[in-house]
């Protein structure tokens, strides 16, 4: 049952993870040819604009795939439909989607002139249409991740970043003879495009799978207005924090440094190296752990709405196994290979500009394992209906990590951010990990995996090492380091049983009557 369970999960995930993994391959190839038609300091402009986009994707769209794959997954597990639940959702997700778009533009000028930056103001009128979009979007993809089926998910995610490639690429070049400002537009009109295109496309699945549904005229209850609202509040909460994080930075960080001495347009270009070009790059394998997240909640709610306990200890512990054994070769890799990756990745970059994002790069990979730890310990304390205390031990943490910011980020430079960064995901690693304990109980085979899997990243580690230190071309050095880190990281988790007695067999095989997907 044990290796069936662990089947079902890894296949459940393993195509949302490897089209988010792919979709952030071609948003790494996207943001390359986009750094070096910007410059470092176009790529901070574009960059300003993120955080405050994706706060309003919060507040607007976090909560409802989780909602609504919570409802589907806790139907299915007791064989019922819920029509008016869905038309409820639908209904709650069109109007945050509007409200959103349309504050955005309201507040365009102001928020641009609190970023030091009021002539920008009309990039955010050109991105607000995707907030609707993807508001949207959000209710089809929570569908599918309540039945557990992925495949609509990541095959989205996938069209919605080569469409951004293809709009985006062809926009910045042509705008920019205009200017760098008007480059940047061009990126951000992309973004708008790519999320109608995700929108029509999970809409088109949505249809396909469930047919045509007249919902919209559905009667629904008030009281169900009620249930989905008080139960997007805590996990709204715990999804707003980290993207309130991000926004607060982009206001932060760049007055901090030029508090310290660096004018508007370095401290701009630091950001931009910093949020932009290395967190494109450390927010890779971050994505497997969403991607778990995601996967997870069904078997949760199921095993919940069951009383099947034990299945949801061990779904969970095998999930937290499968995102560490990611997180920690990725660590080792980064700390190893930051100048090669910034190198190969950047080559528009000055030696200056390279040589302060390898440095940033280096820190932030120590980021890698916990910031996985964060996103998957809080998505499945909010399946547990726990997010409530997710969100308070997010906003300690950033509480905490901007008061280290406005302490030394004026001293030591831009070094501090990701110093910072990492201090607030171990915080909330280390508490959120404490409350998943108190819920689901202990997991001896959790422990012992976590340890095979860190000796594991160790070995792997020092032959990396070993590589970076004989072979002299970057590209080599980066292709042989990748190629013996990989085998030698796979072989010591096959040799030691790191996923369990069947867990690496169950990555590649379906079980006899698993339908899950």
């Amino acid at each position: 049952m044990r290796g069936t369970r662990e089947n079902s999960l890894l296949r459940s995930t393993a195509g949302l993870a490897l089209a988010g993994i792919a979709a952030k391959v071609i948003g790494a190839f996207y943001r390359v040819p986009l750094t070096n038609v910007l410059g470092a300091e176009g790529i901070g402009l574009y960059q300003t604009f993120f955080p405050v986009y994706a706060l309003f994707l919060t507040l607007t769209s976090a909560a409802v795939p989780t909602i609504v794959g919570r409802y589907v997954a806790y139907a299915d597990a007791l064989g019922v439909d819920i029509p008016a639940t869905r038309a409820a959702t639908r209904r709650v997700s069109f109007f945050l989607g509007l409200t959103g778009a349309a504050m955005m533009v309201a507040l365009a000028y102001p928020i641009a002139a609190l970023q030091s930056r009021p002539s920008v103001w009309t990039g955010y009128t050109v991105v607000a249409p995707a907030v609707f979009a993807v508001t949207l979007s959000a209710y089809y993809k929570g569908y599918f991740i309540g039945k557990g089926r992925m495949t609509a998910n990541a095959l989205s995610q996938t069209t919605e970043q080569a469409v951004k490639l293809a709009v985006g690429l062809t926009a910045a070049y042509v705008l920019a003879k205009y200017g760098v400002t008007a480059a940047v537009y061009g990126a951000l009109f992309a973004v708008t495009v790519s999320e109608i295109a995700g929108l029509v496309f999970m809409a088109a699945a949505y249809r396909k799978d469930i047919g045509k549904e007249k919902i919209y005229r559905t009667r629904v209850d008030k009281r169900i207005y009620f249930d989905i609202v008080r139960s997007m509040i805590p996990v709204l909460a715990g999804a707003l924090v980290l993207p309130l994080s991000g926004f607060l930075d982009s206001f932060t960080i760049v007055r901090f440094l030029t508090a310290g001495g660096a004018s508007l347009s370095d401290a701009t270009t630091a950001y931009g190296l910093y949020g932009g070009a290395v967190g494109t790059v450390i927010n890779l394998p971050v994505v497997v752990a969403l991607s778990l997240s995601l996967a997870v909640i069904p078997k949760i709610s199921s095993g919940v709405a069951k009383g099947e306990y034990v299945k949801v200890n061990e779904a969970t512990a095998f999930t937290l196994t499968v995102c560490f054994s990611i997180s920690v070769p990725c660590f080792f890799a980064l700390l190893v290979f930051a100048k090669d990756v910034i190198g190969v990745l950047y080559p528009g970059f000055s030696v200056e500009e390279a040589e302060t994002a390898a440095m940033l790069l280096r820190a932030q990979s120590f980021a890698v394992v916990v910031a996985s730890g964060v996103q998957l310990l809080c998505g499945m304390l909010q399946a547990l209906g726990s997010g409530r205390h997710a969100a308070v031990y997010l906003a300690l943490a950033v509480a905490i990590k901007t008061a280290m910011q406005a302490i030394l980020l004026p001293r030591i430079g831009i070094i501090a951010a990701p110093v910072c960064q990492l201090a607030m995901y171990v915080l909330v690693c280390a508490l959120a990990g404490v409350r998943y304990v108190e819920l689901v109980g202990k997991n001896a085979q959790l422990v012992k995996s976590g340890s095979k899997i860190a000796v594991g990243g160790v070995i792997m580690g020092v032959c990396i090492q070993a590589v970076a230190l004989t072979v002299r071309n970057a590209y080599a050095r980066t292709a042989v380091g990748a190629i013996v880190g990989a085998g030698v990281y796979f072989a010591v988790l096959c040799l030691t049983k790191a996923l369990g007695k069947d867990g690496i067999r169950a990555a590649f095989r379906r079980s006899k009557g698993d339908t899950d997907d």
